[in-house]
């Protein structure tokens, strides 16, 4: 996550979306645990002078 926050932030990204985290232990190491994780960076388009990321919103009801 870490790695992810860094990368985005060398982009000059204002946010990451889409994050999808993976963990896996293996039996060939029961001392072992791989993390994965992947997201999309959102960079702003400075070109587009009206532009504004909107507030996430709920894709699936919890209630």
């Amino acid at each position: 996550m870490e790695r992810m926050q860094a990368e985005a932030l060398e982009a000059k990204a204002e946010g990451i979306v889409g994050v999808d985290i993976h963990e896996e232990s293996h039996g060939w190491g029961s001392h072992v645990i791989e993390f994965f994780a992947i997201g999309t960076a959102i960079i702003p388009d400075e070109d587009a002078e009206d532009h504004v990321i909107p507030d996430p919103q709920t894709v699936l009801d919890l209630s």
